[in-house]
């Protein structure tokens, strides 16, 4: 039987390379966004492909996962947790960290895979193992020695504890959960000087998706499966 991958913040950069990647190795994808009625190019590859369900969905707002649930047509496999922003990679005295940037970016990269997670367990399979899936960013390891972009990193890194302290939960449920490093993305957020293209990042991750053991749970994985400091 086809496996089913939900993924937030599925209507760009890697977000839709993982749901081009996923729907070309035959999974059901359920891809969710906040606007999807402005994002052609999931709409466009809905119209060939049955097994992709749009949903328009908020991480930051419980009501709207739990209303968004209700438009999913199977149970989750895996569980992809990968809507993200940044507001900037200046340092500690830029203007762009400013109280509302903070709260913003907290919210959206710590409280949306935290409340998306709680508010749809209810739609995991339970019936074999399942998988959740935290896209951080090696820009949240506790070992780096920059002191650019301190709120993204510190989210990054909360994203990552985040994944531990749940991982912990679910130790004795059959449900394994991890967070990814997707690389040096080339996206909107990474650049275009960035080192990888949106879908080497995305034959990597859904690679190791895949290959998930339950050993696995509560680690920090690169794109490409090597391990990451924490």
């Amino acid at each position: 039987m086809n496996k089913t991958i939900l993924i937030t913040g599925a209507n760009r950069g890697i977000g839709l390379a993982l749901t081009k990647k996923c729907l070309s190795k035959n999974f059901y994808v359920e891809a969710c966004c906040r606007n999807p009625d402005t994002s052609n190019e999931l709409i466009s590859l809905s119209n060939n492909n049955p097994h992709l369900n749009i949903t328009k969905m908020d991480v930051t707002c419980a009501k709207s996962i739990l209303s968004a649930s209700e438009n999913f047509k199977n149970e989750i496999d895996i569980m992809v947790c990968n809507a993200g922003i940044n507001n900037g990679k200046g340092d500690l005295f830029s203007d762009e960290h400013n109280e509302n940037a903070i709260m913003e970016v907290m919210m959206v990269n710590v409280g949306g895979p935290f409340l998306t997670i709680q508010n749809l367990y209810k739609n995991l399979n339970k019936k074999s193992t399942s998988k959740i899936v935290i896209i951080s960013s090696l820009m949240g390891t506790q070992t780096h020695l920059s002191k650019n972009a301190p709120i993204y990193r510190a989210s990054k890194a909360a994203a990552n504890n985040l994944m531990r302290t749940i991982s912990n939960h679910f130790l004795n449920h059959n449900i394994i959960v991890s967070s990814y490093h997707p690389g040096w993305v080339r996206t909107d957020m990474g650049g275009v000087n960035a080192d990888i293209s949106t879908e080497e990042s995305a034959t990597g991750l859904v690679n190791h998706f895949l290959n998930l053991e339950q050993s696995d749970s509560g680690k920090f994985f690169n794109y490409d499966g090597k391990p990451l400091p924490l």
